[in-house]
């Protein structure tokens, strides 16, 4: 599908059908948002704190990398996310999974989406009831951010909470 010949507005579905070109694409109020590739040091931290992630995980859970999530008919692909194991997810459709099997997502914010990553992430995702959200700051050094939802908003918490209990994460260990 060439991105000119779209006629109309997006559907986060339609992001099936784009080429696997190394852009991350997404879908806000019908418009199709595309962003580079992250940078070395996002792609490290992301990785290093999925290790970290994975390594606690339950049973019950399941974590993913740049792992699609639905908002209706836009979507999002939070650079990691915390799904539900009993989640119907299917080789055969790429977007099975809504908000509501997601226990924590988080962003890793770049210059290129720091607004969106600060601001407008947060808040959707809060809209979607997803119970956990983590911030990653990376400069002026690297910082992790834990928030839980209250009465619709997310709130800062004193420590970092996964949907199994609470972790700790060294900032300065996610660049070794």
């Amino acid at each position: 599908m060439s991105v000119l010949e779209h006629v109309g507005a997006w559907t986060f579905e339609e992001l099936a059908d784009l080429p696997d070109d190394g852009q991350r694409y997404e879908v806000v109020d019908g418009n199709l948002l595309v962003t580079p590739p992250p940078s070395h040091v996002h792609q490290g931290v992301s990785a290093a704190i999925f290790s970290l992630l994975k390594g606690g995980c339950t049973p019950q859970w399941r974590v993913y990398y740049e792992f699609a999530l639905p908002l209706g008919t836009d979507g999002r692909i939070p650079d990691l996310v915390v799904v539900r194991a009993d989640a119907p997810i299917s080789r055969s459709t790429p977007y099975p999974v809504g908000p509501e099997f997601f226990g924590l997502v988080v962003e890793v914010v770049s210059s290129r989406t720091r607004k969106t990553d600060r601001f407008t992430k947060p808040g959707e995702y809060a809209e979607a009831g997803i119970p956990l959200f983590w911030r990653v700051e990376l400069e002026p050094e690297i910082e992790v951010f834990g928030f839980e939802l209250r009465d619709g908003a997310y709130v800062p918490t004193a420590e970092l909470l996964t949907p199994w209990g609470p972790i700790t994460v060294d900032p300065g260990a996610l660049l070794d």
